[in-house]
């Protein structure tokens, strides 16, 4: 997926509804990778500022989270493919250094700095993790940890089965998923592992989150999968975002309610040693 439609998604569409979080998947599996670095033991009563950057930071929520709910002592970085996300998380944390760029480009921000935590929460699905992971290793202090969340391409598979009906092809075009031209998402837990575990990381934790996510109606999906973030490559592909009323009264009539769950991956992983 090119990234000019990516950056063009979340400035225009995501960053103003982002916070909203509907059903609460994002607050709860960032709780979740706040509980991996807790668990730690040795993150959370240092003199020292813990230098931590947050690839793909959105508004910033995770290091709020670090800082306010967990007590974290932290000299907080973010890089973000959306200014209008990077904006949002600048007045949320107002001494958060920031930058914008595709986060295939980490090795070119902050070079002089040493990190003690990396995150990338929900980036997989635009950068694959072997892009990402040697950046992230070479960013890391000896001992430094990766803070991994992330989709699987297991994610909403109720979902998924609804696009592929046959009569709401019919009615709506025709069209089809494309996932893999879309996302990079790893398969399962054990694809994460591997892929840490084979970049010069051991895994401290990890765990597969599955949320359960209920829509009664287009409006409700469209809140959570559209304007949220979850799907919207998926969405703008089949073009439901240009649905008039009466196609969205079909496909309420059709497809809806939906109950359904994500496939997430939280992992923890510490560079190891030389």
């Amino acid at each position: 997926m090119q990234t000019d439609t990516i950056q063009r998604q979340y400035d225009e569409v995501i960053a103003q509804h982002y916070d909203l979080d509907p059903q609460n998947v994002t607050g709860d599996s960032l709780t979740k990778a706040t509980q991996h670095l807790e668990n730690t033991g040795n993150l959370t009563n240092t003199s020292e500022p813990l230098k931590v950057l947050d690839v793909g930071c959105g508004t910033g929520m995770f290091c709020e989270r670090l800082r306010n709910q967990v007590g974290m002592n932290i000299d907080p970085y973010g890089l973000d493919l959306s200014q209008a996300m990077v904006d949002i998380a600048g007045e949320r944390i107002v001494d958060m250094k920031l930058a914008v760029d595709d986060a295939a480009n980490l090795d070119e921000h902050f070079q002089s700095v040493a990190f003690n935590i990396i995150c990338t929460h929900f980036m997989t699905g635009f950068v694959p993790m072997d892009v990402l992971a040697p950046k992230i290793h070479s960013k890391l202090t000896e001992g430094g940890y990766w803070s991994f969340v992330g989709g699987t391409m297991g994610g909403f598979p109720n979902l998924q089965k609804k696009a592929d009906l046959k009569i709401l092809k019919m009615i709506f075009g025709g069209k089809s998923l494309d996932t893999p031209s879309l996302v990079h998402n790893p398969e399962d837990e054990a694809d994460v592992v591997a892929k840490l575990e084979s970049h010069g990381f051991e895994v401290c934790q990890s765990e597969t989150f599955e949320p359960e996510v209920n829509f009664a109606n287009y409006d409700e999906f469209m809140d959570f999968a559209y304007r949220g973030g979850w799907l919207t490559p998926f969405v703008e592909q089949l073009g439901l975002h240009k649905l008039n009323r009466t196609s969205q009264a079909i496909l309420n009539k059709l497809a809806f309610p939906i109950k359904d769950n994500h496939r997430i991956v939280l992992a923890l992983a510490r560079k190891k040693d030389q």
